[in-house]
């Protein structure tokens, strides 16, 4: 009767778990499915909370890992509020802080959801699914922009008022969750099969059209040390590094073109930094300056994630995201069964990406590229746990 129960119940958190991650790989913010003045994402999140939490309630089990993850999360969180406050920063200021952080307690529900290798493979393949689908939408959205079957200027005024894309020029666009085009580049370039090596190719390519800085240098660099230090095929490691000059030598020229001149959004940053340098004293380098407390050129959110934590939560912020990265990285360094290794390093991968991403770009904070860390930790700990049953 219990394992009917149990099995029931594990019905329960793949039925939610799916559409969650499914909506987290391709729906960007979230405001694509907004029902009334919440996303369809909010309603997801709250429902995989409470189903997180009942789960280890009739577990009867907690794990050390996950408290001492979250309690540190919390306290951290609870005293970047009383700064703010203490600070005179507005509660609204303070609330959309905390907004994105919140997403931080799913953290909960992977672990109640992911339990079995099937499950992990899953994964993988909704990432590889979502990375597919926003490729082929990019293309074919770019397709009838060329040939004006859609109308500039009305697609321009509806996406700009949702504010999930960001124009380039009259044709190219950037759309927030195009993040998961990169990490499905790091999936599918792992996956053996030919078919599978000509959609990693089909990811760069979606990749290098985003005319995004950031994703196409990390992306290309990562790529770079897998071939290089990694796989061990001198032949493979050949017909990159050749493809590779080859592509950069026709490719980087007609993105910096297309790019112009992006001085001024370089400028922000630096001013960002400086300004975020010019109010650091010996307790806002500790503690920060607390939620709801920005800078006159971003006082709201910053482009750098790790810029953003400093300013608000100073060097016990910073911290513990570098404690929470080691974590993880620890965590794979342990797994040793090579068939394991082999699933979790598209993961690993995919952290890296966004720890490098998030200097120029906020990822690692907020639910976007949330959602791989925590996936990644959840994944790297159950293949352990995987292994040494294998062992006994």
């Amino acid at each position: 009767m219990i394992q009917l129960i149990n099995l029931k119940f594990s019905s329960i958190l793949k039925f939610i778990f799916i559409p969650l991650l499914y909506e987290l790989v391709v729906g960007g913010s979230g405001h694509y499915l907004e029902i009334g003045s919440l996303t369809f994402r909010m309603f997801l999140y709250v429902l995989a909370i409470f189903l997180g939490v009942f789960y280890f309630g009739i577990k009867k089990v907690l794990r050390k890992d996950l408290v001492i993850i979250l309690l540190s999360f919390t306290v951290l969180s609870l005293l970047s509020i009383g700064v703010g406050y203490a600070n005179n920063a507005n509660a609204i200021d303070i609330l959309e802080d905390i907004k994105p952080l919140i997403f931080f307690y799913i953290l909960i529900f992977f672990f109640s959801v992911i339990t079995n290798i099937d499950d992990i493979m899953q994964i993988s393949k909704i990432i590889k699914n979502g990375a597919l689908f926003l490729a082929l939408s990019y293309f074919s959205v770019l397709t009838l922009l060329f040939f004006g079957i859609i109308d500039f200027v009305t697609f321009y005024n509806k996406q700009n008022a949702i504010g999930e894309i960001i124009f380039r020029n009259d044709l190219f666009f950037f759309y927030k969750g195009f993040l998961y085009l990169c990490v499905g580049y790091f999936f599918f370039l792992l996956s053996k099969g030919s078919l599978n090596q000509f959609l990693a190719l089909l990811m760069l390519l979606s990749v290098l059209l985003t005319l995004t800085r950031g994703f196409i240098l990390f992306t290309l660099l990562i790529a770079l040390f897998y071939y290089v230090f990694i796989n061990k095929s001198i032949i493979v490691k050949l017909i990159f590094l050749g493809s590779t000059f080859i592509s950069s030598i026709i490719v980087v020229p007609i993105i910096i073109e297309t790019l112009g001149d992006k001085s001024n959004s370089d400028m922000i940053r630096f001013i960002t930094f400086f300004e975020v340098i010019d109010r650091v004293n010996p307790l806002t380098f500790i503690i920060g300056n607390g939620f709801g407390i920005g800078v006159p050129s971003r006082p709201i959110h910053m482009e750098v994630s790790f810029l953003e934590i400093f300013h608000k939560q100073g060097f016990i912020g910073v911290s513990f995201w570098l404690c929470l990265f080691i974590y993880i990285f620890n965590l794979y360094f342990k797994i040793n069964n090579k068939d394991y290794k082999r699933i979790a390093l598209p993961f690993l991968l995919s952290v890296i990406f966004i720890i490098l991403q998030s200097f120029t770009n906020p990822y690692m904070n907020n639910p976007i590229g949330l959602t791989m860390i925590l996936i990644s930790l959840v994944v790297f700990s159950r293949l352990i746990e995987f292994q040494k049953n294998i062992i006994k």
